[in-house]
């Protein structure tokens, strides 16, 4: 099969001056903020840039922004929280603590209650287009939706179900 991404640290976008680029085929290469252009480096320089939090690199995987947020300084909210998510808030993908996968984090930029949509940015997501080609997806927009007071982000076409979201204490 012919497969056609984008090169590797290609420029995807940019958002409030954080780069979001491309992982390509994947890097064994360890940056300032995580392996280059995987979910969680995006995730790190974001919050250092853009917050001023403390580096989270070389402190797990996607899946432990969710499962060891305190750890990392931060508070975890299930999908289903009586705590809407808002931006700046890192979503967590994974189905468990214990199902083997690494899980993805994408970074919330934008929470319209009133239409019923979470828009996100995130690195290291690659999506079918077609039979042959491919395409990075670097931001996209998911489902809100509440019942009985309770806040759930809908996983959309994403492969891994949302475990919930992760963010600064400081933050109301």
């Amino acid at each position: 099969m012919l497969l056609f991404l984008v090169p590797h640290g290609e420029l995807l976008g940019t958002y409030e001056g954080v780069e979001v680029r491309s992982d390509g085929m994947g890097s064994s290469v360890r940056g300032e903020y995580g392996y280059e252009y995987e979910c969680v480096e995006l995730v790190n320089r974001y919050y250092v840039k853009v917050l001023g939090h403390s580096n989270m690199t070389k402190t797990g995987h996607a899946d432990s922004y969710f499962w060891e947020a305190n750890q990392k300084g931060l508070i975890a909210h299930p999908n289903g929280s009586s705590v809407r998510p808002q931006k700046h808030d890192i979503l967590v993908s994974d189905g468990g603590p214990e199902d083997g996968s690494p899980g993805h984090v994408a970074l919330i930029v934008d929470v319209d209650e009133a239409a019923g949509i979470v828009t996100i940015i995130q690195q290291n997501t690659v999506v079918r287009a077609d039979f042959i080609f491919r395409r990075d997806v670097w931001i996209d927009t998911l489902q809100l939706r509440t019942v009985d007071g309770d806040w759930f982000v809908d996983q959309g076409p994403y492969p891994i179900p949302i475990a919930g979201w992760s963010r600064l204490p400081a933050t109301p």
